[in-house]
């Protein structure tokens, strides 16, 4: 059954050439604009509009909007909102996941390379004016090293053609049991009845690639970081909830990991100037901050031409969330909220004293 656009709610930050390529991909619905700050702005519109592209996710106001059929999420992850009623409601709900995935999976390789080289090191070296001996005999590069890659989808997809180029073991876990598209990959599978701990066995890194939900929270842990080689590394590029942070602490404490490259932190970002993970030598911390991509608004925007093709026609949505999706967990205290100020406010501290 077909379905038809007449008023789309946008609230975006984009710059105008995409605001109009919007338009032309609803047409002839109405766009309305509203910025994430205006709340009654927006709760007007969710008055009357029957799709919703927004920068971010979602939250309650969206799911009550009487004739709300269908909201974008123009971000990656949703896990911050996806409760099981949302799952259950009549409400399609897409986002712009895998939009990054090359730049992540290059995001990856720093870390794996940053590790191979003992960076921190050669930087500490070098500030210091000395042409240190770095103890080559003890350093390896990627060539013939083993990587699991944890998630497989467009991330860890390009992050699988890095690694087969630097001429890497590769396995991979994912949820489906479908063969890898990149020749080489030993592919495993929670559908298939495999086990993580058997997929990252013997890894030199293993790379965080996958999204979280229910099933997939805290899926490393003590026995998976213990079937990894002994002194291998953890690298984290989805979402910090993944990895039981205490067993992630204490493995790296131990020398179990000889480091982990993380780019979120559990419980909270950005991670507090106390607490002890700042402290860890074997670590290297990105502020959630990846290069852009250069096309990546346009990218999003083709997902969802494609998708408002599909809307239209009465087909299902490509990155439609369903029940796989739930993350039960995904709704922070109100006390978070505070802490989010204060932050605000150290960072603007620390920028005015660097």
């Amino acid at each position: 059954m077909s379905r038809e656009v007449r008023n789309v709610l946008a609230r975006l930050r984009w710059p105008e050439e995409y605001i109009r390529t919007l338009r032309d991909i609803f047409a002839p619905a109405e766009i309305h604009l509203a910025d994430k700050d205006d709340t009654e702005r927006v709760r007007e519109l969710l008055g009357f509009c029957d799709v919703a592209v927004i920068d971010g996710v979602l939250d309650d106001s969206f799911l009550a909007a009487p004739n709300l059929k269908w909201a974008h999420c123009d971000q990656s992850g949703i896990d911050a909102y996806a409760p099981r009623r949302l799952a259950d409601s009549d409400l399609i709900v897409t986002s712009s996941k895998g939009r990054s995935g090359p730049v992540l999976a290059e995001h990856a390789v720093f870390f794996m390379l940053a590790f191979c080289y003992d960076v921190k090191r050669l930087l500490r070296a070098q500030s210091r004016r000395v042409w240190a001996d770095h103890n080559q005999d003890g350093l390896r590069g990627l060539y013939g090293r083993k990587v699991c890659i944890v998630g497989y989808g467009a991330t860890g997809s390009h992050l699988a053609r890095q690694c087969r180029a630097f001429g890497m073991e590769i396995t991979a876990y994912r949820r489906r049991d479908i063969p890898a598209d990149v020749e080489g990959v030993t592919m495993f599978s929670l559908e298939a009845g495999d086990r993580l701990e058997d997929a990252v066995r013997g890894a030199d890194f293993t790379v965080m690639c996958a999204a979280l939900n229910d099933d997939s929270y805290h899926m490393l842990g003590t026995d998976e970081i213990a079937a990894m080689k002994p002194g291998g590394v953890l690298v984290n590029m989805a979402r910090a909830q993944l990895v039981d942070d205490l067993a992630m602490q204490t493995a790296l404490l131990s020398g179990q990991l000889g480091g982990a490259g993380l780019d979120v932190t559990d419980p909270v970002e950005p991670l507090p100037p106390w607490h002890r993970l700042w402290r860890q030598p074997n670590l290297l911390l990105t502020p959630h901050v990846t290069p852009q991509m250069p096309d990546r608004t346009a990218r999003t925007l083709d997902i969802l031409r494609e998708n408002a093709g599909r809307y239209r026609r009465g087909e299902p949505l490509k990155f439609a969330f369903g029940v796989e999706d739930v993350f039960s967990r995904g709704q922070r205290p109100e006390y978070f909220r505070g802490y989010h100020r204060i932050m605000a406010t150290w960072k603007w501290i620390g920028e005015r004293l660097a």
